[in-house]
């Protein structure tokens, strides 16, 4: 915790030689330890914390997030968005089997489309038809 607090990442409270952690500090250093121990560096973990610190008007950003990483970036959540707190980029969720299962949908759709009606010739317009 010597060095967390050496690297300016956390900040107890000092009395005489005795270091006092507030719960908010347990909380950010158990997060800065996840994030190390899954690979992000500490310079990252540092502009992440920097970043976090100017965007959000909470002194303790930290202690109200929810943080990913893939070992290079740190992904943020708040209010169901999703950001990049080293680079500030905002990131889009979406389900990517919910995808491919609406492509098939469609795809199977416009077969049948086709069979139905018989294929396009080349002066045709093509019309978007309302799914259903």
């Amino acid at each position: 915790m010597k060095y967390w607090v050496r690297i300016n990442l956390v900040s107890p409270e000092r009395i005489g030689k005795a270091s006092f952690y507030s719960f908010k500090d347990i909380v950010k250093l158990r997060i800065l330890v996840s994030l190390r121990r899954a690979g992000l560096s500490l310079q990252k973990m540092r502009e992440g914390v920097r970043n976090l610190s100017r965007m959000l008007p909470d002194d303790e950003p930290l202690t109200r997030l929810i943080i990913y990483t893939d070992g290079t970036d740190m992904i943020v959540v708040e209010k169901g968005m999703y950001f990049s707190a080293i680079t500030k980029q905002q990131y889009f969720r979406f389900d990517t089997e919910q995808i491919g299962v609406e492509i098939t949908r469609l795809q199977n759709y416009d077969e049948a489309y086709v069979r139905k009606t018989g294929p396009l010739e080349m002066e045709e317009k093509v019309m978007v038809l309302p799914h259903g």
